[in-house]
């Protein structure tokens, strides 16, 4: 009899069930933790991809792809009183291309106490014999054309080409001698390129000259 008594014991005992719930809370809470953990590096890796893209957006709009490439070159008028004409070399610097369409490109002019808030007209070729004086007559008085060297037909300044921004000066607004001529190409998110200099005290009649 005292074998039945000893397994109505051990049947009437809870050991075994507290141990069995105790081990299903415990996969319970790996399973949860291991979930969240999923989840925090989900999102750092996120985090971190985000944040990586905003700082090369941010580098990109705090920087400018164009640089001027060489000398500035302007143009007198036949009388020898003003400036009516004025090149800018420009080239892509650390980009494979500069996008300069019109819709987008902004060339804001200042050229003593008179501003133009856009004198930008667009993109065109650079044919092989055209010199300054042929690219300042193509140019509308009171307007601005970029002129790519090698172009490849677009409206795109590629880092194996050269651009000459050309701006032509309307009849009565010639930069004067002295006069500080202030230029800044503004492009679609990126920082703008200014270029700032004077006029040369002395302007020979029809001539151009450097500054």
């Amino acid at each position: 009899m005292n074998w039945k008594k000893q397994l109505a014991k051990l049947a009437k005992q809870k050991r075994g069930i507290v141990g069995l719930e105790a081990a299903i809370i415990l996969i319970a809470f790996v399973v949860i933790a291991a979930i969240f953990s999923f989840m925090v590096i989900n999102q750092g890796l996120f985090a971190t991809d985000r944040g990586k893209v905003v700082i090369q957006e941010g580098l990109k709009q705090a920087s400018t792809p164009l640089a001027v490439d060489g000398t500035i070159f302007v143009k007198t008028n036949a009388d020898g009183t003003n400036v009516t004409g004025i090149v800018i070399p420009l080239k892509a610097y650390g980009v494979k291309y500069v996008a300069m369409w019109n819709e987008t490109t902004v060339v804001t002019l200042k050229v003593g106490d008179n501003a133009w808030p856009n004198v930008y007209n667009g993109t065109s070729s650079l044919a092989a014999a055209a010199n300054f004086t042929t690219l300042l007559d193509s140019t509308t008085a009171g307007s601005a054309m970029l002129y790519i060297q090698n172009s490849d037909g677009d409206e795109s300044l590629n880092s194996d080409e050269k651009g000459y921004l050309v701006i032509s000066l309307a009849d009565g607004d010639g930069a004067l001698p002295r006069a500080p001529v202030n230029v800044e190409v503004r492009l679609e998110k990126s920082s703008p390129l200014t270029i700032e200099f004077y006029v040369p005290e002395i302007v020979p009649p029809d001539t151009w000259l450097t500054v």
